[in-house]
């Protein structure tokens, strides 16, 4: 923190992946969601019991369950927000960075009843691929269960 030789570009670059990743997921936009990860992306998933789930981003199983769960949240009227807060860069090279991120997840239910869902520890991998920074690795952290469990 506060070291002043990373190149404030890439940091901005970076910032914007991730952004675009609740804002994509958000609006259940998954060619753009998926467009932010290199194919092979890792996934990890550790829920608030420590029980962790490893996964390809990319898989067939997993694309199609991220259209289940997006076609869940618009047949019940369901709006999810991530709320991105701190960001903190761990290791930034002129390809490669590693940061953890906080967020808060909320819901808006039938447009009606907003609630909190979790608060969310991200670690995210990117590396950066023909001058494009694209995730490679994404783990959740989860502080509580959400209503709608990530893993089966």
């Amino acid at each position: 923190p506060g070291n002043i030789k990373f190149n404030s570009n890439d940091k901005i670059a970076i910032k914007e992946v991730i952004d675009a990743y609740g804002f994509y997921w958000d609006s259940n936009n998954l060619n753009k969601y998926l467009s932010l990860f290199i194919d092979d992306a890792i996934g990890v998933t550790i829920n608030s019991k420590g029980k962790k789930d490893k996964y390809y981003i990319k898989s067939d199983e997993q694309i199609e369950s991220n259209k289940k769960r997006m076609e869940f949240f618009k047949k019940n009227h369901m709006q999810r927000r991530h709320m991105m807060a701190n960001t903190l860069f761990i290791e930034l090279s002129e390809t490669y960075a590693h940061i953890r991120q906080y967020m808060t997840l909320i819901t808006t239910n039938k447009k009606e009843i907003t609630e909190i869902l979790s608060p969310i520890d991200y670690f995210f991998k990117l590396k950066k691929v023909e001058g494009v920074w694209k995730i490679v690795y994404r783990e959740i952290n989860l502080d509580k269960p959400l209503d709608l469990p990530l893993s089966k």
